[in-house]
């Protein structure tokens, strides 16, 4: 049976993607923004409640980073039964994570928040957010194994779109509770969880009607009994290595802020302003790092294995030369780009120090964005994963104080340490690309 999957090239994947981050990130600092019209404690509280349910997140993401590696292999395979089981099986699992972290977050909220030494004030202002946002999680974990799917069968666009809905629902639904917009009463924090919810909750149901006719899905018990053991087993083998990489990465970088959180408050200030700067630059490697993902995925399972590999190395061409345009672009106009985010004299002069170290750390980290990305598309997912908490520790934290606390170097000192780290990762990637050792890792 003829599978129904966009054709084109790696940009026609890589560009909707990219747009898809750039909105994200832009609409969610929007949000952060329209709250601190309503109250700087109200900030610090979602800020916080981020934090802790940012774990769901890295959880489902174990899920989804399985589905679409599986499913791009797959249709390299023109495989559409097991594409279907694929989808069943995360879907279910999803639902079944979303339920479970939904009823803890809602019974035990006060409990946690308590934990984290939210005072009684903060804990009146958030606890119904916490509530409401976590205890409905399941929404957000079914949009992600289905937008996970449609994105590997080439549907990047749709995948655009949806995000495009959720978000401006988002904002409009934090315009009324916020600010009353169209006569509707002023909630607060606890609208903003409204509006969330109801967006994530839209959402969730494009993207299932999209997934049903764009990837020809169909909900039947037939791809699920007898129960496929061995997809469980696959996305799991995929996906926990995956979202374990992930997860140290937030470890390190918790222990690193603490760290920078000695060094006062304008450095603190610097370092959170610098943070975003490099998050915009590293959005064309992560978009070209997941569209090389779904290209060699596929290349993979029809046994390309020469074409998987060139293609692997040609983006990490690409993704470096426009890192290196990018960061120049950045020093060159860094006082500019600080000056947009503060007007504080100590705070653009201690962040302008670093700025000269975006174009080690920028260039270092693409061949780890795309290169990883293409290890697990292959199925090599263990490797990228014990080097990277040994180099994630071993380096970053380690250089981290040595040459930012013991050495006094402060935010440069931190930034050389992570230049390193990226590095010296990038370098064992390469190498491990190139040994063709993950040939064998496959999962067809």
């Amino acid at each position: 049976m003829e599978l129904n999957v966009k054709k084109g090239g790696l940009f026609t994947l890589a560009i909707p993607i990219l747009l898809e981050l750039l909105l994200m990130t832009v609409v969610g600092n929007v949000d952060i923004i329209m709250v601190s019209k309503y109250s700087d404690k109200a900030v610090g509280v979602l800020g916080g409640m981020s934090q802790v349910m940012y774990t769901q997140n890295i959880l489902f993401s174990f899920i989804s980073i399985g589905t679409g590696i599986l499913i791009s292999q797959y249709i390299g395979a023109k495989n559409k039964n097991k594409i279907q089981e694929v989808i069943a099986v995360s879907l279910v699992l999803n639902i079944i994570f979303g339920l479970v972290l939904g009823i803890i977050y809602w019974w035990g909220s006060e409990f946690i928040l308590t934990k984290i030494k939210f005072t009684p004030e903060l804990i009146s202002i958030g606890l119904n957010y916490f509530k409401i946002v976590g205890g409905i999680c399941v929404f957000q974990a079914v949009t992600l194994t289905a937008t996970s799917a449609l994105r590997s069968h080439g549907h990047t666009k749709e995948t655009l779109y949806i995000n495009i809905i959720i978000n401006l629902l988002n904002v409009v639904g934090n315009g009324m509770f916020i600010f009353g917009w169209f006569g509707a009463p002023i909630l607060g924090v606890t609208g903003v969880g409204i509006a969330t919810v109801f967006s994530r909750g839209v959402g969730m149901i494009i993207a299932l009607i999209i997934l049903l006719k764009l990837c020809d899905f169909k909900i039947n018990t037939r791809y699920l009994v007898p129960f496929p053991k061995d997809v469980l087993r696959h996305i799991t083998k995929i996906g926990i290595p995956s979202g374990m990489e992930h997860l140290s990465w937030s470890m390190a970088q918790i222990v690193i802020l603490a760290m920078v959180n000695t060094m006062g408050t304008p450095t603190i200030a610097a370092r959170t302003y610098l943070n975003l700067i490099a998050s915009f630059m590293m959005m064309f490697s992560i978009a070209l790092g997941q569209g090389t993902a779904i290209v060699t995925g596929r290349l993979i399972g029809e046994k390309k294995i020469d074409e998987a590999y060139n293609q692997c190395l040609k983006s990490v061409k690409l993704s470096l030369g426009v890192a290196c345009i990018i960061s120049i672009f950045v020093i060159i106009f860094q006082n500019t780009i600080m000056e947009f985010f503060t007007k504080d004299p100590e705070i653009i002069s201690i962040g302008k120090k670093v700025f000269w170290t975006f174009i080690i750390i920028e260039t270092g980290r693409t061949f780890n964005i795309v290169i990883i990305n293409s290890l697990h598309a292959a199925g090599d997912v263990k490797f990228p994963m014990f080097v990277g908490i040994g180099c994630m520790f071993g380096v970053a934290v380690s250089m981290s104080w040595f040459l930012g606390v013991k050495l006094e170097l402060a935010l440069v000192g931190i930034w050389l340490a992570n230049s390193m780290d990226e590095w010296i990762r990038a370098i064992i990637m390469l190498k491990r690309w190139k040994s063709k050792k993950w040939e064998k890792k496959g999962f067809i």
